[in-house]
């Protein structure tokens, strides 16, 4: 920066409906700050203002942006709010919070994202503070979003917070621009290691120091990516000493954090991938610390040893971002294997089991259970559930591949509406005429359809929807029987009494027909038979004591079955 080309006015406006004019000009911010405010002391019902001019050479002409504004004019007190309206921080060392760094992050997004730095870096480098105040509006924005914000939950006005933003920005510039002018920032090429940066000033209270000489350091480097490289050869570089190899790791984690916390950082540091369910597993895969694993293969270096690092509990910060970051992308409406949605099954429910496991602070059940139901409703959809019976060739794999999504669905509600969906299969004409008349024998075409609803019994439905399902494969089932006569057939045949009888109980006892209203009606047959003037000579024969014995231990499991039920 030229000094030169830059110098400051101090505008006066003396009242309300006065209009604002220039009192004097300075090349000095310091001196200039210092006779606005003594100025202003001087006006009591006026504003005072004061303005930075850049000349910007490809313009040929001075850029203008306000640096300092207080008095009446501007934060006149509203009426129905008149606390005093305390900031969370106070000072600039407050800045450097996670809170504020997050909110930084959120309200000057743009800005970060198109420099490419992290609010870490903003906070201890001139060059970069420098950037942001003299790049026209965009501080001024920030500084309203937050105050408008804090004005809605707070007990004072926006008026009142945009001055205390204020105040607080300006100090923490001052610091920065007064520490870069007097030399307390240390560069990083005075250090031949970060190990040696450390040891240094690891014994201080804070780690400005460290902060502002590692801030120093990525500036010489363009891009998040390369950012992360350095950082990243730092961590294989900390010092032996437990104090100060721990100072060293924290300082790590906040840098490296910040730039995960930015979408470009964080895709800079897993790489590009084809589809969501790549970067989703690539994510997981780094959050369990499988550095190892197939996934990360073909991703930057720098992603096997970040996941490393954070195995080691080096960098909870970090660990923290990933879990977000995975989180969030499960939560995306996008499939994440849009041309197979048998796979995107298969790699739920694999990340699903991977996740669960590894579930702690940063990633709790809860959160893991909203978010895989969020990504279970999308494969809910007709078109998504179109695409995956695409490839059966009959009714019968629908239902089975129906039944099978079951286990791989999340969430009351999702289970609900593929239960709506199997009953939907089963009722149409094409699953009617499939079973109902088939090819091939009657009582195989029940043992199927018995599978099926033995499958939807033990599927965790909602338990009026299992009920329901278990009464529509019935209702399939009687119709076999009614075109069939298969209990007829049995019941009627040359067979002696008790085998006809044995025989139907069987189809019961083997599930080799549905429950409900099918076994009832076996049932019934057997024992109208056993209870006939024929089957009760037959049991009254010492030769037929053991058909009658079996005939009754059957009769013992079912009515166990029922009590059961």
């Amino acid at each position: 920066m030229a000094a030169a080309k830059v110098h400051f006015e101090i505008f006066v406006k003396k009242h309300r409906k006065a209009g604002w004019t220039l009192a004097e000009a300075r090349p000095d911010r310091e001196n200039a700050l210092e006779f606005a405010r003594e100025l202003l002391e001087a006006t009591p019902t006026g504003s005072v203002r004061v303005s930075k001019e850049r000349f910007d050479e490809s313009a040929r002409a001075f850029r203008s942006f306000t640096i300092w504004e207080e008095g009446a004019e501007k934060f006149e007190a509203e009426e129905e709010k008149t606390g005093d309206g305390t900031l969370p921080c106070l000072s600039p060392d407050d800045l450097t919070n996670p809170s504020a760094r997050d909110t930084m992050s959120r309200v000057l997004n743009e800005w970060f994202v198109r420099k490419q730095v992290t609010p870490m870096e903003l906070m201890h480098s001139p060059e970069q503070a420098e950037d942001l105040e003299s790049g026209g509006t965009e501080l001024q924005h920030a500084i309203q979003k937050v105050a408008v914000a804090s004005a809605r939950d707070g007990d004072s006005t926006v008026h009142a917070y945009v001055k205390q933003l204020h105040d607080l920005t300006q100090k923490a510039f001052d610091r920065i621009y007064k520490d870069g002018k007097s030399g307390r920032l240390p560069r990083f090429s005075k250090y031949k290691t970060y190990a040696s940066l450390v040891e240094d000033f690891a014994g201080e209270k804070s780690p400005y120091k460290i902060r502002a000489a590692l801030s120093d350091r990525l500036s010489d480097e363009r891009g998040f990516g390369k950012k992360l490289a350095v950082l990243m050869e730092f961590a294989g570089e900390l010092p032996q000493e437990e104090k100060a190899r721990k100072v060293g790791c924290e300082q790590l984690d906040i840098f490296l954090s910040e730039i995960l916390n930015f979408d470009s950082g964080l895709m800079a540091l897993i790489g590009y991938v084809p589809e969501l369910g790549d970067e989703v597993q690539r994510l997981s895969d780094m959050f369990v610390g499988a550095a190892d694993a197939e996934s990360l293969a073909g991703a930057p270096a720098e992603a096997r040893a970040l996941t490393r690092l954070m195995k080691s509990g080096d960098s909870p910060s970090c660990k923290t971002m990933i879990a977000s970051a995975l989180l969030e992308r499960l939560q995306r409406p996008r499939r994440m294997r849009p041309k197979d949605v048998l796979e995107e099954v298969k790699l739920a429910r694999k990340l699903a089991q991977q996740l669960v496991m590894a579930q702690g602070p940063d990633l709790s059940v809860s959160a893991l259970q909203d978010a895989f139901s969020k990504r279970s409703a999308r494969l809910l959809t007709p078109e998504t559930i179109g695409d995956y019976l695409d490839q059966c060739s009959n009714p019968e794999q629908e239902i089975e591949k129906l039944l099978a999504l079951e286990e791989n669905i999340v969430g009351v509600q999702n289970k609900k509406k593929l239960a709506g969906y199997i009953r939907a299969a089963l009722g149409n004409h094409k699953t009617e005429g499939w079973f109902v008349s088939g090819q091939g024998r009657a009582i195989d075409r029940l043992h199927r359809l018995t599978g099926f609803q033995v499958k939807a019994l033990k599927g965790n439905y909602p338990e009026e929807d299992r009920a329901s399902l278990s009464d529509t494969f019935d209702a399939l089932g009687q119709k076999v029987l009614d075109r069939s006569g298969l209990l007829d057939s049995i019941a009627n045949s040359d067979q002696p009494v008790l085998d006809r009888a044995a025989s139907l109980l069987k189809l019961v006892t083997c599930q080799a027909i549905p429950a409900g209203k099918c076994s009832a009606a076996a049932q019934q047959k057997a024992i109208r038979l056993i209870r006939s003037e024929a089957g009760l000579e037959e049991a009254r024969a010492d030769t037929q004591r053991n058909k009658l014995s079996n005939i009754e231990n059957m009769l013992k499991a079912l009515d166990g079955q029922e009590a059961a039920a």
